[in-house]
């Protein structure tokens, strides 16, 4: 009887896990969705989505839908909802959802005539790129993502390694003390943050803003530059020369025209010849694109 009574409850046990292991499945799958879908969060109102990305310096992805609109619920499903876009897109762009319906200013500031309509714009409204009608994802990466890198490639994100401004972070050797530059004391050189913190492989293999991790440090002179990854790492040492800025960073023209070294800043990055030059300030720039093999020669490059 006893033994009966036990192989009663081994088998009421084994049924009862079969009827749950579906559940703590499903349960299993909900959590792995929902670690996958942080990164991009849309926006409902385009006054609040405008507001973060000035604060925070990225460009807008605007998505113009109604309730009614039949081809925005698929696009939004087969597009704008995944993973995949959320994979390419996090971090780099504030996205909202703009309900014509209820935003008829901003629709029509827009001057959006079909739905769905989505575009890329800067955090102060000016277009860089439009799609009408549904679009997949293949259609969609291809027209909006490259606005989105030409856009973090001119304009890096605001928030700085360090938090100082436009990588003029430099280290004191003796004191380990991160100060601005020209403010830390003593005759020795000092070891600059090269790119604010950014990683030169990242900006230089795919146009993308990546800040690197103090783990993957490589020392170049008096420029440490910080890596992303330890296979970054390993590039980057293998040819330093390929990825980091030219003259260290600091900015030819005015190296150039009055001896001077003065460092470059990442707002004014710009790729020529193969090679990355910083600039001081948007007039420095100009004057780089009147001779720019002039002034690439003087920094070593082509």
């Amino acid at each position: 009887m006893r033994k009966t009574t036990t192989r009663c409850s081994a088998l009421i046990a084994v049924l009862l896990l079969v009827v749950m292991m579906p559940r703590v499945c499903s349960a299993a799958v909900r959590v792995k969705r929902t670690k996958s879908q942080r990164g991009l969060s849309w926006h409902k109102t385009f006054a609040a989505a405008q507001a973060e990305a000035r604060r925070r310096g990225l460009p807008l992805l605007v998505h113009f839908h109604a309730s009614w609109c039949g081809p925005c619920r698929m696009m939004e499903r087969d597009v704008l909802d995944t993973p995949k876009l959320r994979t390419r897109l996090a971090n780099r762009v504030v996205a909202v959802k703009v309900d014509t319906d209820r935003e008829p200013t901003v629709t029509s500031r827009f001057r959006v005539k079909l739905l769905p309509t989505d575009l890329v714009v800067t955090p102060d409204g000016k277009e860089l790129a439009r799609t009408k009608g549904y679009q997949g994802f293949g259609n969609y990466v291809a027209r909006m993502l490259p606005a989105v890198n030409r856009y973090l490639a001119a304009h890096p994100p605001k928030t700085l390694a360090g938090g100082t401004a436009e990588g003029r972070t430099v280290i004191a050797k003796k004191s380990g003390k991160t100060t601005a530059a020209g403010t830390a004391s003593g005759a020795k050189p000092e070891t600059r943050v090269g790119l604010a913190g950014f990683s030169p492989v990242a900006l230089w293999a795919e146009k993308r803003w990546r800040r690197g991790d103090r783990k993957f440090p490589c020392r170049v002179g008096q420029v440490v530059y910080f890596l992303a990854s330890a296979s970054e790492l390993d590039r980057f040492r293998r040819k330093p020369s390929r990825f980091a800025p030219r003259l260290e960073g600091y900015d030819v023209v005015r190296h150039l025209d009055t001896g001077r070294k003065v460092a470059g800043s990442i707002k004014y990055a710009y790729f020529y010849g193969g090679g990355l030059y910083l600039f001081v300030d948007a007039e420095s720039k100009a004057r780089f694109f009147g001779s720019p093999a002039r002034y690439a020669k003087a920094a070593g490059g082509r």
